[in-house]
């Protein structure tokens, strides 16, 4: 062997020996940087650790449900930190133990480079994680999206398989099948009205949900009027895509296109279902992807429409089936299930197949004249019958008009007439779903309600008109939304067309021909019109109308322009609703308008606020979401008005001082996300409206207001009258979206003595919501800060307050009543309850929430959990002294049968769920008692209804329950778990 050869090998040999005695020697003389190093990273981990802290906390404020793996996420990066942090203090404790810290420990040095060296790559990937999660939408989303398959059950989960008819299980099926077809992205279902189109797609969207073969379905109502602007809305919304406060629709659509897109990309499947199509609707509009032939792109569409060329040639349908009539069986089925067992009675049964007859098999017929015979005796049934016999050789249009006649006639008197003209008014609503709000102004203007009704008598009394449609089926129920209604087309048709001969009507249509045309025929003998999201690019200087009583136009965009003269000819207007329309400088257009009694300007560009003032008769005025900075003093001489509406106003910076005190009628007064700008009652002279001019309106009931400067508020301000109300004080960020007829939200300064004020005093007593923020003063208990009580409290949000001890102590009135309570950031809490109180305190609570009340060590005394029978949901995040959720103050055991979600978050003291204290026998040591490894013992604890349990951030947990235990969790659903030393 050559001495080279030797060489090299050997050299290679010392490599492989050196090498790693390096390496290994490294970690002992680097020790210094990497403590540098981890140093370096730790702090940039916290920043990030307290940065996504705060993002968390902001979307559970706004009761928004945060992903699991960012709470994982964040748990492990807490964790981390405090084993780097521990590491770190290790070293510099055992770098001063060697000659005092003058000579380095080589073993010490080595362990912890070591160690340092694998615990820098979990941070670094654990930072880079967390500069994942930057907002809200990055980790959480609000409660789930109605829109999202696997996190959402169906609206329509009520209705069972075997409630679906065999012809329609079928198609149901053929459409579910036909939509997983990578072949077809556009299915369709065309048939006549009535038939029940509508229906059918709650069925496949049920069904579809439980199959999960969608990740995303979204729905909109079309209908013969396309409103962009709505059906846009209803889609983001089940997406779970904020565009509310997007102004424009193109900017809307941009943003719904970026969505879908990103789904796309991302491989997330969504189902878009469009219906009650009448004509092809411009997919590019709307927002959703499509090619410059109208084809969707990107996701799938199922459509409805009564016609199969709009399927076929406007929307490139790949697939469409015919939904027939149902089959006589289904039909018999349909009508006995309606009207009840005396369809098998006799004289009655001999009259049902006659019945069903009439109604060709059409569903809505059916359902149409079940509710008629439902009520009905034997003499009825035959007199019905022979009022349509001549009807069954007519077209199936006319006896679908003659079956709603018979609806329509049933309604006589002046009770009846009441019925017919709601139903009238909300076909001149020209929606599919009219808002029951908008049909209050309409009705009030229009005079359908005895002038001296008040506003609450008149909704009370629409209300139950409204139900009472709904009985005969006129109008529909609204599967989303149990207080709304739908009015099917069928409805809407009829009444246009045959049931106002006398009182003429007009919903107008794209298709229709152009206004100047009307002018000659129709239009000129209307005494109602409306114009729904029609495409005007321009409006006649006038129409001629004189008749005119009702008139409606909602347009898309601010560009189109109201002619001075346009309403010279109405001088019979009683209802005027304008809605994304430009209003100029230059003569009112509103002059000759006397008999105008509601005026309602939705989103509207004004130039010149003052003109309304000549409008002395109005009785409902409304600006809201429209773009006016000042209210001028004109607006005072409408002295007759009895609710104003200015929420969304954000422009709204002045009041002229004395308009509101002027406006005596008042009853209603609406200021949500408006005008804040309040003088307070001293100060001279005024520059803006104050507070106490809400005194002179001496039948005002309903009000909901902001107060950025709680100074403002005066002492004397007359609230007892108040029965509806939304009062935010102090800064508060946004408004609450819970419901309710009353609700408090203050934001507080230190300083400010505002809560004991008459005034507020008279409201804490009779509020149902309440909100309050930084209260810092002698107060020790929430229930002292109203000395008449709490006793109609359902809600209560209570934060940032050191003041606050307790929520209730022995000597104050109970919380009878109080459903939810959220309390937060109280450094001081120390317990709910101090000492005993009533049983009746909490008795109705269903919702407890506590985070960062770092001095409280248990939730309940066992005494008080056993108060609470309808306890269903409890979290506890951030408080580092507790220790055990129920403290055993008596002897037996934690039930909560209602309880279905537990969440337990960093809670770094926690043992157990509850300790039980039995007393020690003569065989059993003192050490022995209160000894209980699981968390949970089913010999203990019986929570037998809980759906989601999250155990997140609890290091001293080591066993959720033990093996014996008898704990039921059969409705288990959701269950996270993420702790320390768990093996």
């Amino acid at each position: 062997m050559s001495i080279d050869s030797a060489i090299s090998i050997a050299w290679d040999v010392l490599k492989y020996v050196v090498a790693p005695i390096k390496r290994q020697f490294g970690y002992v003389i680097s020790s210094k940087r990497h403590a540098q190093d981890l140093q370096k990273e730790v702090m940039e981990l916290a920043h990030e650790v307290d940065r996504v802290h705060n993002v968390i906390e902001e979307a559970r404020n706004n009761l928004r449900n945060v992903y699991s793996h960012v709470t994982e996420c964040h748990a492990s990066a807490k964790e981390a930190l405090k084993e780097a942090q521990d590491l770190l203090s290790d070293f510099q404790e055992a770098s001063k133990t060697c000659c005092y810290g003058t000579l380095p420990d080589p073993k010490c040095r080595y362990q912890f480079s070591k160690k340092a060296k694998d615990k820098i790559e979990v941070i670094q990937r654990l930072t880079h994680e967390c500069r994942g999660f930057k907002e809200l939408n990055d980790i959480s989303s609000s409660n789930p999206a109605p829109g999202k398959v696997a996190s959402f059950a169906s609206t329509s989960n009520k209705v069972r398989d075997n409630d679906i008819f065999e012809s329609r299980d079928s198609v149901v099926q053929d459409i579910v099948d036909a939509l997983a077809d990578d072949c077809n992205s556009v299915v369709g279902v065309y048939g006549m009205g009535g038939v029940g189109k509508s229906t059918l797609l709650i069925d496949v969207e049920r069904r579809i949900r439980k199959e999960k073969s969608f990740d995303w379905v979204a729905k909109a109502d079309v209908s013969e009027n396309q409103d962009i602007r709505r059906i846009q809305g209803e889609i983001a919304h089940a997406l779970d895509l904020d565009i509310k406060d997007v102004e424009y629709v193109n900017s809307r659509a941009g943003l719904l296109h970026k969505r879908l897109e990103n789904d796309a990309r991302g491989k997330k499947k969504v189902l878009i279902i469009l219906d009650n199509l009448w004509k092809g609707l411009d997919l590019k509009s709307v927002g959703i992807p499509c090619g410059h032939d109208n084809k969707v792109i990107g996701c799938k569409l199922l459509l409805t429409s009564r016609f199969q060329d709009v399927l076929r040639r406007e929307m490139g349908c790949d697939r469409d089936f015919y939904l027939d009539a149902l089959k006589e069986e289904e039909a018999k089925r349909l009508f006995e299930k309606t009207v009840g067992n005396k369809v098998h009675d006799d004289p009655f049964k001999s009259l049902v197949d006659e019945a069903l007859h009439k109604c060709a098999r059409l569903p809505f017929l059916i359902i149409a004249m079940a509710n008629i015979f439902k009520d009905a005796d034997f003499c009825e049934w035959k007199d019905v019958l022979t009022q349509i016999q001549m009807s069954t050789n007519k077209g199936i249009s006319e006896r679908i008009n003659e079956m709603l006649q018979l609806s329509y006639n049933r309604f006589k008197g002046e009770d009846g007439k009441e019925v017919k003209s709601l139903l009238r008014l909300c076909v001149v609503y020209g929606v599919s779903k009219p808002t029951l709000e908008n049909l209050v102004r309409y009705g009030v203007g229009s005079r359908l309600f005895p002038e001296d009704s008040s506003m609450e008598e008149v909704r009370y009394r629409l209300s139950s008109l409204v139900r009472t449609l709904k009985a005969s089926s006129l109008l529909l129920k609204d599967d989303e939304d149990d207080d709304g209604f739908k009015i099917h087309d069928l409805v809407r048709g009829f009444v246009a067309s045959v049931a106002s001969r006398d009182d003429p009507l007009l919903v107008w249509k794209d298709t229709d021909k152009s206004v100047s045309e009307l002018l000659k025929d129709k239009l000129k003998s209307c005494t109602a019109v409306c114009f729904p999201y029609v495409d005007m690019k321009e409006l006649p200087e006038e129409l001629d109308c004189p008749e005119m009583r009702i008139f409606l136009l909602f347009a898309n965009n601010e560009s189109l322009k109201v002619p001075d003269s346009y309403f010279n000819s109405m001088r019979k207007l009683m209802v005027l609703h304008l809605s994304q329309v430009r209003l100029t400088r230059s003569s009112s257009p509103f002059q000759f308008l006397e008999n105008l009694h509601t005026l309602c300007l939705d989103g509207c560009l004004l130039e010149d606020v003052a003109m309304i003032g000549e409008l002395k008769g109005l009785h409902i005025l409304s600006f809201v979401n429209s773009k006016i900075q000042r209210l001028p003093k004109e607006i005072g001489q409408l002295v007759e008005l009895r609710l104003l509406e200015l929420n969304y106003c954000s422009r709204l910076k002045i009041i002229e001082p004395g308009v509101l005190g002027n406006l005596m009628k008042l009853e209603e007064l609406y200021m949500k996300n408006s005008f804040d700008q309040w003088n307070a009652v001293e100060q001279t002279p005024p520059t803006n409206a104050k507070l106490i001019e809400l005194n002179n309106m001496k039948n005002l009931y309903t009000l909901h207001v902001s107060i950025l400067d709680p100074s403002a508020l005066p002492e004397d301000l007359n609230v007892k009258k108040l029965t509806k109300y939304k009062i935010k004080i102090g800064d508060v960020p946004r408004w609450t979206s819970r419901e309710g007829s009353s609700t408090l939200e203050l934001k507080l300064d230190p300083t400010n003595d505002i809560l004991q004020k008459g005034c507020m005093q008279t409201l804490l007593g009779k509020i149902d919501n309440l909100s309050l923020d930084g209260l810092d003063g002698i107060e020790q208990s929430i229930c002292s800060l109203s000395q008449e009580g709490f006793q109609k409290l359902k809600h209560l949000q209570v934060e940032n307050s050191p003041s606050i001890c307790y929520v209730q102590s022995p000597s104050h009135t109970d919380f009878t009543m109080l459903e939810s309570l959220l309390l937060k950031n109280l450094i001081n809490l120390e317990k709910i309850c101090n000492n005993s109180i009533s049983s009746k305190s909490f008795s109705t609570l269903k919702v407890l929430r506590v985070e960062s009340c770092g001095k409280m060590e248990v939730l309940f005394p066992l005494s008080l959990l056993k108060e609470l029978p309808r306890l269903e949901e409890i979290r506890a995040i951030e408080c580092p002294l507790m220790r055990e959720i129920v403290e055993v103050d008596d002897c037996g055991k934690v039930e909560l049968r209602n309880l279905h979600k537990l969440e337990l978050r960093d809670l770094s003291n926690i043992n157990n769920f509850f300790t039980a204290r039995n007393a020690p026998s003569s065989s059993t040591s003192k050490d022995q008692v209160d000894t209980q490894v699981a968390f949970f013992s089913g010999q203990q604890v019986s929570i037998p209804s809980l759906e989601s349990l999250t155990m997140v951030g609890l290091p001293n947990l080591k066993e959720i329950w033990a093996d014996e235990s008898l704990l039921v969790l059969s409705d288990l659903q959701f269950l996270e778990k993420f702790f320390a030393l768990m093996e």
